[in-house]
């Protein structure tokens, strides 16, 4: 598992998720950003087709 702290790489792929952080009071979960992969071509060629819908209307 590595912990990357203050910023997200570019043509990450990031799910919102939850990590347990141990305090004197106890052990409670914080809120953080999962990068779960990287963004590939083929996937910026499927979201462009659909950006391109939108904005001339077109409904599928």
């Amino acid at each position: 598992e590595k912990l990357i702290k203050g910023a997200i790489p570019s043509r990450s792929v990031v799910i919102p998720g939850m990590r347990p952080r141990t305090f004197p009071a106890g052990e409670y979960l914080t809120p953080c950003a999962l990068i779960i992969g990287a963004r590939k071509e083929s996937t910026d060629r499927k979201t462009s087709l659909n950006s391109a819908l939108r904005d001339f209307g077109v409904s599928v």
